[in-house]
């Protein structure tokens, strides 16, 4: 078929406005059960006024009622909002702020009736040996001002139906948790703790502290803690997942750049032999965000999302020997992979998004000494009454390296694709270009597949994201080149 020209912008194109908007679904987690490896997930639907839609990936239904919204508003961005444990899944309701626990059909609060909504619950962990008991991140709006808002940890009671403190001070209006989690033997737990003016990617920090257990009153508390990994305003230390009862894993930007490190009684050290100039996680920009996850139930194998040039690559990294893989394969052309969870051996689960097709909770298995990999699309966010996207009219992004080479900015570039059209009926005529500036403004403009871009550029135009200084996932350095320029930095570059 000859191919037409028409003026730059003016091109026609199959991708309206209604197909952006028909059947949007965006996946917000995916988890594992620990216990019996069953996977879930959490869908966001735009057809049911944005409902967090929590499914079971063996039955593919939901787990709760269909009025249910897994869904918090801890730190005001949420995230973590679900966990299971030995066939108990336990979520937060956005309908009504309580938790519930769903498990052979039976679903039940644990949390009290909140008729005001005063209280928030997020990041649950579960006492492995005491199962009915779950720490939490509790946030407290009883006196519901910015500066007043308080945040501790709490222990929630299943049985009982009770919330009680584990960690809770005079100065809980400055201070923020995120991400508790026990030792495999309940015996410790870690947690990460900031304070304002800090964010958790500026000054995050990592505490343990020994888990008492009184078995008179069944309740757990907290020995004196340790501080573990970070500096306010200066190291970021965040994300951590103990590979045995001594063993902390987490990431800290000590280097630079967010690596992993390592916590024993013995020492606090960086796990690779020396510092990689990559990022290995994203700014817990919501909770659970985590991007490793072990591959052995010894701990000595990490798999590990790192940041390339805005992208995400995929690294095999042995903890015993400091060393990393990077497994390079055709069939993982994920540019942003997010939530890795562990399912068994050499298998595990993540949230990806593609440049040229629609996004999904994926399953990856590795096999052999290269670990190659293969992945199962376990549930697609395409949508279900839409026509497929032909790959001809993607415009595919181009990272782009601009500047100085000792003060780069980067930026992502998409040309105009239709495969309707040559180019332009005027001669020597260039397209117009969208300049698409992310929110944050320490948030990164992915390189995943996104109609509103592709709405533009099958009709003639260019687009280009620009990740400017401030942007995440390219060091810290780069991120704290706003620092007292904000309003002058990004808008220069």
């Amino acid at each position: 078929m000859s191919q037409k020209y028409a003026p730059y912008g003016l091109w026609e194109s199959p991708i309206t406005a209604d197909a952006i908007a028909q059947d949007s679904v965006s996946m917000g987690d995916i988890f594992v059960d620990p216990v019996t490896k069953d996977i879930y997930y959490i869908e966001q639907r735009a057809s049911e006024r944005g409902r967090y839609v929590l499914l079971s990936n063996s039955t593919q239904r939901e787990v709760f009622d269909t009025n249910f919204n897994a869904r918090t508003r801890v730190h005001e961005y949420g995230g973590s909002a679900a966990v299971a444990y030995n066939g108990t899944v336990y979520a937060s309701n956005f309908a009504d702020f309580r938790v519930y626990a769903a498990k052979d059909g039976n679903i039940s609060p644990i949390t009290p009736e909140d008729p005001n909504k005063i209280y928030r619950y997020a990041d649950f962990c579960v006492h492995p040996v005491h199962t009915d008991l779950l720490v939490s991140i509790l946030e407290d709006h009883t006196d519901d001002t910015p500066r007043t808002v308080r945040n501790s940890l709490c222990v929630i009671n299943s049985r009982a139906v009770t919330v009680a403190p584990l960690i809770c001070t005079e100065d809980a209006h400055n201070e923020f948790y995120a991400a508790p989690i026990f030792s495999p033997s309940g015996d410790k737990l870690a947690w990460q703790f900031w304070k304002h003016p800090d964010m958790p990617w500026e000054g995050g920090q990592i505490y343990v502290a020994d888990v008492k257990y009184d078995a008179v009153s069944h309740k757990l508390s907290l020995g004196e803690k340790t501080l573990v990994a970070g500096q306010a305003n200066t190291i970021s230390a965040c994300y951590p997942l103990w590979a045995s009862n001594d063993k902390l894993l987490f990431t800290s930007d000590e280097s630079g750049f967010a690596n992993l490190w390592e916590h024993t009684q013995e020492s606090t050290k960086a796990v690779l032999a020396s510092p990689v100039a990559e990022d290995f996680c994203m700014p817990p920009w919501t909770l659970g965000d985590y991007s490793f996850a072990f591959l052995d139930e010894d701990g000595t194998k990490v798999i590990c999302i790192a940041w390339r040039g805005g992208r995400s690559v995929l690294y095999v990294v042995d903890i015993a020997k400091g060393s990393y893989f990077e497994v390079k394969d055709k069939s993982f052309d994920f540019v942003f992979v997010d939530h890795v969870d562990r399912v068994s051996n050499n298998s595990f689960v993540f949230t990806g998004l593609r440049s040229n097709a629609p996004g999904a909770a994926m399953l990856c298995t590795l096999t052999g000494p290269s670990f190659v990999p293969n992945f199962q699309v376990l549930r697609s966010t395409a949508s279900a009454s839409g026509t497929p996207l032909s790959k001809d009219i993607i415009s595919l992004p181009t990272p782009l390296t601009l500047g100085p080479a000792d003060k780069p900015i980067y930026a992502v570039y998409y040309a105009p694709k239709n495969p309707e059209y040559a180019g332009s009926s005027i001669p020597g005529e260039k397209p117009p270009c969208v300049v698409g500036v992310h929110g944050g403004p320490t948030g990164l403009e992915n390189q995943g597949l996104n109609l509103l871009k592709q709405y533009f550029t099958s009709r003639g135009y260019a687009w280009v994201d620009v990740n400017y200084s401030g942007s995440s996932c390219y060091g810290r350095a780069y991120v704290e080149r706003l620092k007292g320029n904000w309003g002058i930095a990004e808008v220069s570059d």
